[in-house]
């Protein structure tokens, strides 16, 4: 949003810009939880009003080096969903390495921020929670336009030879994305964009 423009001869041309920064863009509206007794207690995940997402895990086996997460993003086409992307990764060594710069590693640092989950291997019995966790404006990549998305993370163990994988638990979130329009804020219209959370003013003078 631009501010009072001056300029004649001699004298300062000033520019005052406000820039609005966009708190959240998406919200979940469902989340379902599988998961394997031989290593869990329990899982218990729930939206709040806010579309934000809790959870509890009560982990009761030790999980070691070998351990896999496979994630897909697919986007709801008509009566179904296609895929976008899907990775398989070895969890230890993504854990090892998240300061490195990678679109799951972004995604990590966004969930880590929310609750109390293990940052490396061997992840011990325990405890794990997320609290109000949401999708971060920079951890959402910008070719996704609006619309519906389904988020599914498996954790799983390979087994020998061509086996079945060994289930640890499985994560599915829905995830909608939507522009907002902001019409206190022109002359922008419709930003991509559901709240705006803080604004921050720049000076820049030019000596005419």
């Amino acid at each position: 949003m631009w501010h009072a423009t001056t300029f004649s001869a001699g004298r300062r041309l000033q520019l005052n810009l406000t820039l609005y920064v966009a708190d959240s863009c998406s919200t979940f509206t469902n989340v379902s939880v599988e998961y394997s007794p031989e290593f869990c207690g329990s899982i218990r995940g729930r939206l709040t009003p806010q579309g934000n997402l809790n959870l509890d895990i009560h982990l009761n086996r030790t999980l070691r080096q070998g351990l896999r997460t496979a994630i897909t993003l697919q986007q709801r086409v008509g009566g179904g969903y296609q895929t976008l992307f899907s990775y398989d990764l070895d969890t230890c060594r993504t854990l090892g390495e998240l300061l490195q710069s990678s679109l799951m590693k972004v995604w990590l640092r966004n969930v880590f921020r929310y609750g109390h989950l293990p940052t490396r291997c061997p992840i011990q019995p325990a405890l794990y929670d997320l609290r109000d966790f949401r999708l971060e404006n920079y951890s959402i990549p910008g070719y996704l336009r609006p619309g519906l998305f389904r988020l599914n993370d498996t954790n799983y163990y390979r087994r020998p030879r061509g086996g079945r994988r060994r289930l640890v638990a499985t994560f599915t979130l829905d995830i909608k994305l939507y522009y907002n329009g902001k019409p206190d804020v022109p002359p922008f219209g419709p930003l991509f964009g559901c709240t705006f959370a803080s604004r921050s003013a720049t000076s820049l003078e030019l000596i005419a």
